[in-house]
C-alpha cells in the first residue's frame, strides 16, 4: 500500500488492529468486544468530541466581556450564542446516547456521560447537566480523570444556578480526592466559592494558584485579569498594577490588553492624585490609530472620569460621543445609554430622559447583562419611583419654605410666580401652534418642577427639539424608520423657533392666573405649623421606605434599600418604624457591609430592647416565624382593642404609642391600627383633628384594599354632614343619645396550623376595619358582634384553557433519585420520534420532594401532546426499568405548570385532572 498521507497511515493501522485483536478488557476486567471498544471510541465518541470542542470554541469565542464589572472566573454560555450551537449540540447528545444505550460494554461509557454532562451544560440546560455529572461522580469511582472533572463540572453548573450550598459541598468532594490532575480548576473554583461568600483575600490566593498552575494560556490571561480587579479592590495597588501591566505587555486579546492599560492609568493616576493626567492620557489614547477600533470605549472612560468628578455635562458629552460612535458595538452603546439614564435619574432628576434612555438601553444592551432584568424592571416601574422621589422634594422645599423671613418668602413666591406666568405663556403658544426661542425657556426650566411632565417649560422645550429635529410627525410606531428622507423630512415640517409675537399670545389667555389667588394657594401648602411639618416629615420618611422595600422586594437591591432606609433613621430617629427598619438594614446589610450590619443590629438593642425585633435577636429561638411575629402583634393590639370597647379613649392612644415605641410597627395590622387610633381621637377631639388622622390613614396607606377606601368613605360622609360633626363637643360621641353608633362584624382569619394553638378568649376582640360611621341616631343602639372564621386551606384554581402551549410532565417523587440513566433513554426516545430541534427535554426540582422531566415540543393542540404522553406510558416502564416505581406522568398546559410549587400543588393537579376523567 503506498502511504499518500496520514491519513491512509491511520486506516491500516485501524485495519490491522482489526485483524489482531480478537478481544479487549475492559477498565473493570471483563472482557469486551475489541469492535464495540472502536466503533465506540472512532466511530461516535471522536466525532461527538470533535463536534463539542467546536460548540465549545465558538459559544467561547462570542463572550463579549464586560470591563467595567469583576470579570466572571467561568463565563457562562449565553443564551444567543448556545441556541446557535443548538444542532451541534443535539447531534452530540445523540452520539453519545449511542455509546451510552448501545455500546454501554464499551471502555467509553464514562466518556459518554460526561460528553452529555458537557452538551447539556454548553446548551444552558444546567439541572440535566447536574444529573449527568452526578451520575458519572458515583458510578465510575475507578476513572480517576473523569471523576474529577464529574465533580468540577457539577460545581460549574450548581454555581450557574446559584446552587452554592451544594457548589461548596461538592467542592469539597473533589478537594477530598487530592488528585494529580485539574489542579488549576480546581483552584479557580475555591475562587468563585469563596467570592460567593465575599472572601476577597480566599479568592485572591486561590487564584494566584489557578494561574501558577495552568497551562491554558487564555485561562491565564483572564484570571490574572480577575486577580488584578480583586487585588485593586482589595486595596492591593502595587499587586495590581503588575498584573495590568503583564497583561498590557502579553499578546493578550487586544481589548482585554487595553482595558488593562487603561486600569494601570487609573491605579498610576490615582496614586499620584492626578485625576487630570489620566484624562489626559486617556484623550491621548483617543488619538492614536491603533486605538480607533476602540474609541468608544475611551469615550466611555473619560465620561465615567469626569462623573467621578460631579461633572455631569462633561460625562454627558462624553457618554454621548460613547453611544454614538462609528465603528462601535451594541453592548457598548447599551451601557452608555445606561449611565445617561442613570444620570438624568439619580443626578437630574429629569425622569422623562432617563425613560427614554432607559428604553434605548434595553434596545442595545444584550439580554444576558448581569442587571439586565433589575434595568427593565426599573424602567417599567420609572413612574412609581419617580412619584415618590417626588413628593420628597415636594416636601423638603415646603419645609425650607417654611423656616424663610416673610421678605425670604415674598422673594421665593416672586420667583416662582414668574415661572408660573412663563409656563402659561407657553402653552398657550403650543396651544396657538407658535413656538417661542428655547433660550426664552432655560431659566424657567433651571427653576421648575424637578418632574418633567410637571414642568410645562421642560415639556415645551422638548418639543420643540423633537419639532426642530424631526418636525411634525404623525404618532406610529417605529417613527424613527421613514421610506422618505428624513432629513428632508426635518427641514420641510420644521417649524421656526424665531420671532415669536408675545403680544398675540399674551392677548389668547383665557384666564391669566392672578397674583392674589396664586399666592394664598402657594402659601397654604407650605407647612408653618409643628402638625403640619410632622405631617410633611412623615410623607418623607413614608417615601422613602416604599422606595426601599420596592428595592428591596422588586429590584432585589439590597445596598440602595438599605441606602434609604438609612436615610429615614439618619434624618427622622423618631420615625414610628424605627425599629423595624434597624432591624431590616441588620439583615439587608450582613453579607454587603458586615460592620454597618453589625452598627444597626447594636442600635437597636440599645434603642428598643423590648422590641420583638431586639428579642428575635437575642433569642435565637424568639419568633423563627414570621407567624409568631404576627401573633404577638394581634395580641397586643387585642389588649388596645379591649380598651376601646371599655371607652379608655386616652390609655388607647397613650398604649398605641407605646406599643409602637416597642413593635416598631404593626406589620400586616399597621393600617388597622392606625384607624383604631383615629376612632380614639374621633373620640377626644374635635373634627379637624379626626379629619387630620383619617386623612393621615389614606396619604400612608394609599394601596391598602381593606381600610383606606373606608376612611376615603367617611370622609366623604363627614364632608356632607359637616354641620352635624361640627356642632359636636367631640367628633364622636357613642355615649349621647344624638351620637354615633359603631357597628360592623368583625373577624379574624386564623392559619390552620395555628388553630390549636389559639383559644376563642384570645382572638374575639380582634375587631375588623369593617365600622361605619352614622350621625343620624337609628331606632335601636347595636352592639359590635364578633365572628370568629377559620381559614380553610386554599385550592388552586387551575386553568382550563386549552388554547395554549402543554407538555407532558413525568414526575419522579423522590428528588435524590439520580435519572441520568433513563434521562438519556428519554432523550433517546424523543429524539428518534421527532426532529431534536423541535423537542426539548429539561430536568427541574420542585419543592423539596419532586423531580420534574419535562417535555416540550412543538405540539400544536391537547389532543396531539396527549397522543404522545399515551404512546410514551407504553415506554415507560421499560424507559425506568431498575430505577424507580415512585414516578407518575401527566399532561399539564404551560400556565398550570407554573403552579405547581410543591407537592402539595402536584397532589391537587392531579387529583383535578382525575376528577375530570
Amino acid at each position: 500500500m503506498k502511504f499518500y498521507n496520514r491519513q491512509n497511515r491511520f486506516l491500516f493501522v485501524f485495519i490491522v488492529c482489526l485483524i489482531i485483536c480478537s478481544c479487549s478488557i475492559r477498565k473493570d476486567g471483563t472482557k469486551v468486544s475489541a469492535m464495540k471498544n472502536l466503533t465506540a471510541h472512532y466511530n461516535i465518541y471522536f466525532n461527538a468530541r470533535a463536534l463539542l470542542e467546536e460548540s465549545e470554541k465558538n459559544i467561547s469565542s462570542s463572550y463579549d466581556d464586560d470591563f467595567s464589572q469583576l470579570l466572571a472566573i467561568f463565563p457562562l454560555p449565553e443564551e444567543q450564542s448556545s441556541g446557535n450551537e443548538t444542532e451541534k449540540l443535539n447531534e452530540v447528545i445523540k452520539k453519545a446516547n449511542t455509546i451510552a444505550l448501545e455500546k454501554y460494554e464499551s471502555n467509553w461509557l464514562d466518556d459518554s456521560y460526561l460528553l452529555l454532562a458537557d452538551a447539556e451544560y454548553l446548551k444552558g440546560d444546567f439541572y440535566n447537566a447536574v444529573e449527568y455529572y452526578s451520575y458519572v461522580g458515583i458510578t465510575f469511582p475507578e476513572e480517576k480523570k473523569n471523576k474529577l472533572l464529574a465533580y468540577l463540572g457539577q460545581v460549574k453548573s450548581d454555581f450557574a444556578l446559584n446552587n452554592l450550598s451544594e457548589a461548596d459541598s461538592v467542592l469539597g468532594l473533589a478537594t477530598s480526592l487530592n488528585y494529580k490532575y485539574y489542579k488549576d480548576q480546581l483552584a479557580a473554583s475555591k475562587a468563585q466559592i469563596a467570592l460567593s461568600k465575599n472572601d476577597v483575600k480566599g479568592a485572591i490566593a486561590a487564584l494566584e494558584i489557578a494561574i501558577e498552575e495552568t497551562k491554558n494560556k487564555k485561562n491565564k490571561t483572564r484570571w490574572r485579569y480577575i486577580l488584578a480587579q480583586l487585588q485593586e479592590t482589595n486595596g492591593e495597588q502595587d499587586n495590581a498594577y503588575n498584573n495590568y501591566d503583564k497583561i498590557a505587555k502579553s499578546n493578550a486579546a487586544f481589548d482585554m490588553s487595553f482595558n488593562a492599560n487603561l486600569s494601570r492609568i487609573r491605579i498610576s493616576e490615582g496614586q499620584q492624585g492626578k485625576q487630570f493626567d489620566k484624562l489626559a492620557t486617556l484623550k491621548r489614547l483617543l488619538k492614536e490609530d491603533k486605538n480607533e477600533e476602540f474609541k468608544e470605549q475611551i469615550y466611555f472612560e473619560i465620561a465615567n472620569t469626569y462623573r467621578e468628578q460631579k461633572n455631569l455635562d462633561k460625562s454627558t458629552e462624553f457618554y454621548q460621543n460613547a453611544a454614538h460612535t462609528v465603528p462601535s458595538t451594541a453592548k457598548q452603546k447599551g451601557l452608555s445609554y445606561l449611565k445617561l439614564a442613570e444620570i438624568n435619574f439619580e443626578d437630574l432628576k429629569n425622569y422623562t430622559q432617563a425613560q427614554l434612555y432607559y428604553d434605548s438601553t434595553l434596545q442595545y444592551l444584550p439580554k444576558n447583562y448581569p442587571n439586565y432584568k433589575s434595568i427593565a424592571v426599573k424602567a417599567n416601574n420609572l413612574q412609581y419611583l419617580a412619584d415618590r422621589l417626588i413628593i420628597i422634594e415636594q416636601q423638603k422645599k415646603l419645609l425650607m419654605n417654611a423656616d424663610l423671613s416673610d421678605k425670604e418668602l415674598d422673594d421665593q413666591f416672586l420667583q416662582y410666580y414668574k415661572e408660573q406666568e412663563l409656563a402659561n405663556l407657553q402653552e398657550q403658544s403650543l396651544a396657538s401652534n407658535q413656538l417661542g426661542s428655547i433660550s426664552d425657556f432655560s431659566e424657567a426650566n433651571k427653576s421648575g418642577s424637578s418632574f418633567y411632565f410637571y414642568n410645562n417649560a421642560a415639556l415645551t422645550q422638548g418639543l420643540l427639539e423633537f419639532k426642530k429635529k424631526w418636525g411634525n410627525r404623525k404618532l406610529s410606531d417605529n417613527w424613527r424608520v421613514s421610506s422618505t428622507n428624513l432629513i428632508s423630512d426635518a427641514n420641510k415640517n420644521a417649524v421656526p423657533v424665531d420671532g415669536i409675537d408675545k403680544a398675540k399670545i399674551l392677548s389668547l389667555l383665557e384666564n391669566p392666573i392672578t397674583r392674589d389667588s396664586l399666592k394664598i394657594a402657594y402659601l397654604k401648602n407650605i407647612p408653618f405649623n409643628p402638625a403640619s411639618k410632622q405631617l410633611a416629615n412623615d410623607k418623607i420618611a413614608n417615601a422613602l421606605y416604599e422606595i426601599a422595600i420596592f428595592y428591596k422586594d422588586v429590584l432585589k437591591d439590597n445596598a440602595e434599600a438599605a441606602e434609604a432606609l438609612e436615610a429615614i433613621v439618619l434624618n427622622y430617629p423618631d420615625n414610628a418604624n424605627a425599629s423595624s427598619i434597624y432591624y431590616q438594614l441588620y439583615r439587608l446589610l450582613e453579607n454587603i457591609d458586615p460592620a454597618r450590619s453589625e452598627s444597626n443590629k447594636n442600635q437597636l438593642l440599645q434603642k428598643f430592647p423590648n422590641s420583638i425585633y431586639a428579642k428575635t435577636i437575642s433569642d435565637p429561638n424568639y419568633g423563627k416565624e414570621e407567624d409568631r411575629l404576627d401573633g404577638i402583634v394581634k395580641a397586643k393590639y387585642a389588649q388596645v382593642y379591649d380598651l376601646y370597647l371599655q371607652k379608655k379613649y386616652p390609655e388607647v392612644l397613650q398604649e398605641i404609642n407605646s406599643l409602637r415605641t416597642n413593635l416598631g410597627s404593626f406589620r400586616k395590622l399597621d393600617p388597622q391600627v392606625a384607624y383604631l387610633e383615629a376612632l380614639a381621637i374621633g373620640n377626644t377631639e374635635k373634627v379637624p383633628a379626626f379629619l387630620a388622622s383619617l386623612n393621615g390613614i389614606v396619604s400612608t396607606y394609599p394601596d391598602d384594599s381593606d381600610i383606606t377606601p373606608i376612611v376615603k368613605q367617611q370622609i366623604d360622609f363627614i364632608a356632607n354632614n359637616r354641620v352635624v360633626f361640627d356642632r359636636r363637643p367631640t367628633a364622636l360621641v357613642t355615649d349621647d343619645e344624638n351620637g354615633d353608633i359603631i357597628s360592623g362584624k368583625e373577624i379574624l382569619i386564623i392559619p390552620k396550623a395555628k388553630q390549636e394553638e389559639k383559644s376563642l378568649t384570645e382572638v374575639k376582640k380582634i375587631p375588623s376595619p369593617i365600622v361605619k360611621l352614622d350621625p343620624v341616631l337609628p331606632e335601636k343602639k347595636q352592639g359590635v358582634i364578633v365572628e370568629i372564621v377559620y381559614e380553610k386551606p386554599k385550592g388552586i384554581v387551575f386553568s382550563n384553557n386549552l388554547r395554549q402551549r402543554h407538555m407532558i410532565v413525568i414526575d419522579i417523587t423522590d428528588p435524590k433519585t439520580n435519572i441520568a440513566q433513563p434521562f438519556s433513554k428519554l432523550s433517546q426516545y424523543f429524539y428518534s420520534k421527532f426532529d431534536p430541534a423541535t423537542i426539548k427535554l429539561l430536568i427541574r426540582i420542585v419543592g423539596q420532594e419532586d423531580k420534574f422531566v419535562i417535555v416540550s415540543g412543538d405540539f400544536y393542540s391537547i389532543e396531539e401532546v396527549q397522543k404522545v404522553a399515551d404512546e410514551l406510558n407504553g415506554s415507560l416502564p421499560e424507559i425506568m426499568e431498575g430505577l424507580t416505581n415512585n414516578y407518575k406522568q401527566f399532561v399539564i398546559s404551560e400556565t398550570n405548570l407554573k403552579l405547581l410549587t410543591d407537592r402539595n400543588a402536584v397532589q391537587q393537579y392531579l387529583k383535578s385532572i382525575s376528577e375530570k376523567k
